[in-house]
């Protein structure tokens, strides 16, 4: 067999009692914090643009869209609600395979609800969807990122096809098709980082891929073929995305033992969640300075230098490390930006990123030294913390060291934390009973009988609990 058809076949054979208790707990987590970043999202200009769009020009009634309620086409929601769910970028990420959820989740919300999945059904795609992401992202990210290409478009299209075609109770052949055709509908780049006009494909790009998802499995129930050499094939997705320049694309028997211990290693293990706004490379950053504010006031006025000491990737390519980014869109990816908003905030909420480009903000991001530390670097990525120093006018230093930065598997975030986020995110939405009540779906979706009873209840509008 080749790689697309050992991982359709695990796919289909995965069972409920196959999967580890913690493994079943962070797909529930990844449900409920997905829908919570969804619906902050929807908040957004971004937000309101993608789901009158969707309403406007993907009509049906088929699946419901985040926040706003109304029901829309298939493509349309899985469109609307990934653009959403990216938007705040507070979605989930994997040390191997990035931002999965804002592809999978709404492609698998939108098919169970149309085609009346169970809970299970849902669970059991979104872990299979993470062994197959993981894996393949631990072979192509590196020629990804050098390349230029976004995992979410390329690698994350065919990730939720086979959630998609699995939740939707396909059998093998419309699974394997169903990534294949999605395989070759794969695009996406990261020019979006270096952009200083107007420009949405930093979201755009988790919607294309989930409604590419979503097209793909319909083109396969329809009768179409992909190719079967999709992943491993000599011009397939390894060839095509998984090598350049000094990355080269596994072949032969590197690029066979891919998928060799699946069933046994539960990538989903290694999900991280993110309790701050911004790009999670700067999450250590933020970690270190409310640390620091923990320990007792500090006039940021007072700062005359700070020192920021971490792993080397979380300083390249130049916009992680940017001082003066071109607009607010871009500037949660600088540590030098989200550093001097969690000090001058006390916290890194996207709200909170509304101050960036204040004086004392802008001040505090252009003092600070970023090096990259070597007892972090050579212990990276199981080491991704930081050490931030901070010297005051009065020779006063304050400091804090955390070898790993929090919601990452080695410093999970707790349930307590894992609500609060969704509560701040959905304020101005609902109540804390009606957040209460998604969470509680969300902790029981393998008793769940019909996904269409958790999408109902995440509009906007009032509803009876039940």
């Amino acid at each position: 067999m080749n790689l697309l058809e050992k991982s359709a076949d695990y796919t289909l054979n995965l069972r409920l009692n196959d999967i580890p208790a913690e493994a079943l707990d962070l797909a529930k987590w990844i449900v409920f914090d997905s829908i919570g970043t969804g619906l902050g999202g929807y908040q957004r200009d971004l937000g309101q643009k993608a789901a009158h769009y969707a309403g406007a020009m993907m009509p049906g009634d088929q699946a419901t869209l985040l926040g706003a309620g109304e029901r829309v086409s298939l493509e349309g929601a899985a469109f609307a609600n990934a653009v959403m769910i990216k938007i705040l970028g507070m979605d989930d990420s994997h040390r191997s395979a990035g931002h999965i959820a804002s592809q999978v989740i709404p492609a698998v919300l939108a098919v169970g609800e149309a085609y009346g999945s169970r809970g299970e059904d849902m669970l059991v795609s979104i872990i299979a969807a993470y062994d197959f992401a993981v894996r393949i992202g631990r072979r192509a990210r590196a020629a990804h990122r050098e390349r230029g290409n976004d995992l979410k478009g390329t690698l994350g299209a065919m990730t939720a096809a086979l959630a998609a075609a699995r939740c939707a109770g396909s059998d093998r052949e419309t699974l394997i098709n169903a990534v294949a055709l999605a395989a070759d509908l794969a695009s996406g780049t990261e020019q979006y980082v270096y952009e200083g006009g107007p420009c949405d494909t930093k979201d755009l790009i988790s919607g294309f891929a989930s409604r590419n998802a979503i097209f793909a499995l319909k083109l396969a129930e329809a009768g179409f073929y992909g190719p079967r050499g999709a992943l491993d094939g000599e011009y397939g997705f390894f060839s095509a995305f998984g090598g350049s320049g000094s990355v080269q694309a596994p072949q032969g028997c590197e690029a066979a033992s891919t998928f060799d211990d699946l069933g046994q290693d539960f990538a989903i293990l290694g999900t991280a969640f993110k309790p701050h706004g911004g790009c999670r490379h700067t999450h250590q950053a933020i970690d270190a300075a409310q640390a620091i504010l923990q320990e007792g006031p500090l006039d940021a006025s007072a700062i005359k230098s700070i020192s920021l000491k971490t792993y080397g990737y979380a300083t390249r390519p130049s916009f992680r490390v940017d001082p003066n980014p071109p607009a607010r869109d871009v500037a949660g990816l600088s540590i030098r930006v989200s550093t001097a908003v969690a000090l001058t905030q006390g916290s890194a909420w996207p709200h909170d990123f509304s101050s960036w480009d204040d004086p004392e903000a802008r001040r505090l991001r252009n003092l600070i030294d970023v090096q990259v530390d070597e007892e972090i670097e050579a212990g990276y990525p199981d080491l991704n913390g930081c050490r931030l120093q901070i010297r005051l006018a009065d020779g006063q230093m304050r400091e804090a060291y955390l070898p790993n930065m929090k919601g990452e598997p080695e410093f999970r975030m707790t349930e307590v934390e894992m609500r609060r986020k969704f509560a701040v995110l959905t304020r101005d939405l609902f109540d804390d009973s009606r957040a209460d009540h998604i969470y509680e779906t969300c902790s029981g979706l393998e008793r769940l009988d019909d996904i269409g009873a958790l999408t109902e209840i995440c509009g906007a509008g009032e509803i009876a609990l039940v």
